[in-house]
């Protein structure tokens, strides 16, 4: 692992022309990679494959936090914050298949990845920071046929620097915040949880189990985790998913953490007979934490309906999700404000679980926690390669802090087109508005709207 920073030169007005140089040049980072995921050996049961995965956003914010701006490093406000993020990620996998004992398999992944210009609008990332570290160094065995009454690798068993997530990770999907130092804040292409992590899966059809120790990076307050995770899976490919899981926080950094018991059931999938374009989705999760120094008790919980029509030309989706995390009770022992933990996005694509590209990117006192959420979404999709989304938000606190006179905090939409340019390539943009009530004005002390305007690319071989 390397701790070489990573410079590029700073964004300096919010030009046109520079932002498109932004863009060029994640273009160029990306188009530049070559093709990978590629068997590079592949004799007497020994394989050896080798990929790649690289990305670069311009993005511009107006108005951060509703116009109170963010810090700079040196003192001084930054109202509008404009700035480049890009990484770079080789990865290997190793594999020795054998008749008699199975598999046994190792992978390690490095990234690269830095900030450049102002910094991103929640403060993270100043500009000129970013650095190489080591995200993935797993080794693991899968049973392969020995036990062939449940199934080809019925069992996996994985240890060290790896991902894992559980459902759409509402609560589990990423074990590394990607913090300052490191770069990249809005790309997060880091997701390894540490080093003393250990998963366990086992799939004997139609269930799934994991039992696991995952432990979180520093920026993400060194979060040592032991759970169990049980799903029936059904349906066409066996895409329906009723599950749940139990969590034990046994360490952490933070003192209403360290020591929490989570409880999650969730459901998600095509699961009205005779009615395959309606997707249903929920999940309910209580926290608890007994220690007198440190009670918890507080819940989230969402439901989420979206409906396909795919007899219809482009494809139109439209769909609606309630999300409630609950918010402090002042004057009680406990603490009723819902933890978050360890969320994260790209599961189910746009909303999933950064809930609006401003709110949910930069408005930390009410990610996903004491905050109700409506989302309305509308898609379509004009050719196979390009869909067009549109989402609209209404946030409003679920218990109102000390000193904030209304609930309302606001309302933001957000227009984002997603092309897969090739087979490799991604190119998607986005522009969005958070539209503030008084409730939201109290909390971050501005008083105007904030805007973004973000275009990235992806590449991966």
């Amino acid at each position: 692992m390397s701790d070489a920073q990573i410079f590029a030169p700073p964004i300096g007005a919010p030009t046109i022309r520079r932002l498109l140089l932004g863009a060029v040049w994640g273009f160029a980072l990306t188009a530049t990679t070559a093709h990978a995921d590629v068997t590079v050996f592949d004799k007497d049961g020994l394989t050896f494959e080798a990929g790649l995965t690289a990305g670069a956003g311009v993005f511009h914010v107006g108005n951060a936090n509703l116009g109170a701006g963010v810090a700079k490093p040196g003192g001084g406000i930054d109202r509008n914050r404009n700035w480049t993020e890009g990484f770079i990620a080789p990865s290997g996998k190793l594999t020795y298949s054998t008749e008699a004992a199975g598999a046994f398999y190792g992978g390690a992944r490095i990234v690269g990845a830095g900030t450049a210009g102002d910094g991103d609008a929640g403060g993270i990332a100043q500009g000129r920071q970013g650095r190489f570290t080591l995200d993935h160094l797993y080794a693991g065995w899968r049973s392969g046929t020995l036990f062939s009454a449940l199934g080809e690798n019925a069992i996996d068993i994985s240890a060290g620097r790896q991902p894992f997530n559980i459902g759409d990770g509402f609560l589990i999907n990423d074990g590394n915040a990607d913090g300052p130092k490191e770069g990249a804040y809005w790309l997060a292409p880091r997701n390894g949880w540490g080093p003393s992590s250990v998963v366990a899966r086992v799939d004997v059809k139609p269930f799934h189990a994991d039992v696991f120790r995952l432990k979180s990076d520093s920026n993400s307050s060194s979060d040592v985790i032991y759970g169990t995770n049980l799903e029936w899976h059904s349906g066409p490919d066996g895409k329906n998913v009723v599950g749940g899981s139990l969590l034990k926080v046994s360490d952490s950094k933070l003192p209403t953490r360290d020591g929490m018991r989570v409880y999650s059931l969730r459901a998600q999938g095509a699961f009205i007979p005779g009615v395959p374009d309606l997707f249903l989705a929920g999940e309910f999760t209580k926290e608890r934490n007994s220690r007198s120094v440190a009670e918890v008790d507080a819940n989230a919980w969402y439901g989420e309906a979206n409906y396909t029509l795919s007899q219809v030309g482009w494809t139109p989706k439209f769909g609606y999700r309630y999300s409630h995390f609950s918010g402090d009770k002042p004057g009680t022992a406990a603490s009723e404000a819902f933890d978050p933990l360890h969320y994260g996005a790209g599961i189910r694509g746009w909303g999933t679980w950064f809930q609006g590209e401003i709110a949910g990117q930069y408005f930390f006192p009410i990610m996903n926690t004491n905050v109700n959420v409506h989302q309305l979404q509308a898609s379509i999709q004009p050719l196979d390669t390009v869909t067009l989304t549109a989402l609209y938000y209404i946030f409003d606190f679920d218990r109102k802090p000390v000193g904030i006179a209304s609930d309302r905090v606001g309302k933001e939409v957000n227009f984002v087109v997603d092309w897969q340019a090739t087979e490799n390539l991604s190119v998607s943009g986005g522009v969005g508005q958070f539209n503030a009530d008084s409730g939201g004005k109290q909390l971050l002390g501005g008083t105007k709207n904030s805007t973004v305007a973000e275009i990235f690319l992806l590449a991966r071989f």
